[in-house]
């Protein structure tokens, strides 16, 4: 969890246990609870559900990043994300400046690396491909290269890069044969020439991309914007459309193996977790089938609305999902303005299981971070 204290250019890393917080030792005692729950939930003082736990104090950050001080208020272009394959605890953090750099929580390592192309959004859509294995040089040990795809989601522009690294031990670093890198995509996706709309100032601007889901088994990245959807051969690359049709979710899915699988969260109105089939025998002319909706989230007080929604796969089916509440008082309301921006960060975990004849999503716990003036940038 990367965290940001109101006025402060630092941007500080936490880990927490989602197991102790979000999640119920079984499967069993989260069935069971759940039960309890639907008989009877009582409220708090503050409106929120008796089931809905409240985090007052994050975990001793492990590092803090830092841009410079004339950016300090430029927060939405702090971009941060996991490396998967090169260790459970590397994180990679990019700021406005297109500085970039690497912590490795295991060794409590520092590295820096080249810079991005492009600036990176907070919001960015990230997805890891594996690329090729490689053989070892002597001396190095290393196995596969993988690519961070990072897709800029805000309307306006279309950057769209990858970030090219590969598993290395910390006296490698940095890699041997340039193989970390990063790579701007010549080829642009058709709609950038086809499909454009007219904002009020009269410029032309892209039709934002709203969500992305990768197929492993032929290295394709479907990307949706409210025009369709285009799908991008990793091998290749080269675009080609996919449809009209839209993935039923915002934001990156993810895909469980165990299960056969896509994952996302829906916008809104609703609070919901879908599963949806994205092979090209399920998939035809109307797109990607929904298998499944459940609500995940429910008993929120009448003042808060969720604004944003985020995914995050803890592996075997099991899931963190991210929900941002924005505090709106009735119309009647005499509450000052600055309250009306204040933001609720609600975790919630969720397990989905094989179950009768077909999967079950079961409910762990939620817990939210309000916490004074500290404002949760992302969960990773």
């Amino acid at each position: 969890m990367v965290s940001q204290k109101f006025g402060s250019r630092l941007y500080s890393l936490c880990r927490i246990d989602l197991n102790k917080s979000i999640f119920y030792e079984s499967t069993e005692a989260a069935a069971a609870a759940a039960q309890q729950v639907a008989k009877a939930t009582k409220k708090t003082r503050d409106g929120w559900p008796s089931t809905i736990s409240n985090c007052k104090r994050l975990p001793r950050p492990e590092i803090s990043f830092s841009g410079p001080p004339y950016q300090a208020s430029n927060s939405n272009f702090h971009f941060f994300s996991l490396l998967p394959g090169q260790g459970e605890g590397c994180v990679m953090a990019t700021n406005p400046h297109g500085n970039a750099a690497i912590y490795d929580a295991d060794t409590q390592s520092v590295f820096l690396l080249p810079p991005p192309n492009f600036r990176k959004p907070s919001d960015s859509i990230a997805m890891s491909v594996t690329r090729r294995r490689r053989a070892s040089a002597p001396g190095v040990n290393r196995e596969d290269d993988h690519a961070l795809y990072v897709i800029n989601r805000s309307d306006g522009t279309f950057d769209f890069e990858f970030f090219n690294y590969c598993r290395t031990q910390v006296w490698d670093y940095p890699a041997v044969d340039n193989n970390w890198y990063w790579c701007p995509l010549t080829r642009l996706p058709p709609w950038l020439g086809d499909v454009k709309r007219v904002c009020d100032s009269g410029a032309n601007v892209v039709s934002r991309p709203l969500a992305a889901a990768l197929a492993h088994s032929t290295a394709t990245i479907y990307l949706s914007s409210k025009d369709g959807t285009y799908a991008y051969n990793v091998s290749t690359g080269i675009w080609s459309r996919a449809g009209r049709w839209v993935l039923p979710c915002k934001g990156a899915a993810e895909y469980v193996p165990e299960l056969g699988l896509w994952f996302g969260v829906q916008g809104d109105p609703e609070n919901c977790l879908c599963a949806f089939d994205l092979s090209s025998c399920a998939m035809a002319d109307s797109g990607p089938a929904l298998r499944h909706a459940w609500d995940y989230l429910d008993g929120l007080p009448d003042e808060w609305s969720p604004i944003e929604r985020h995914l995050v796969s803890l592996g075997s089916g099991k899931f963190c999902i991210v929900t941002y509440c924005i505090y709106c008082p009735s119309p009647s309301s005499d509450e000052e303005l600055s309250v009306m921006t204040e933001v609720v960060t609600v975790l919630t975990g969720v397990e989905v299981v094989h179950g009768g004849d077909g999967i079950r999503m079961i409910k762990h716990r939620s817990q939210r971070y309000n916490i004074e003036n500290t404002r949760i940038h992302c969960v990773l």
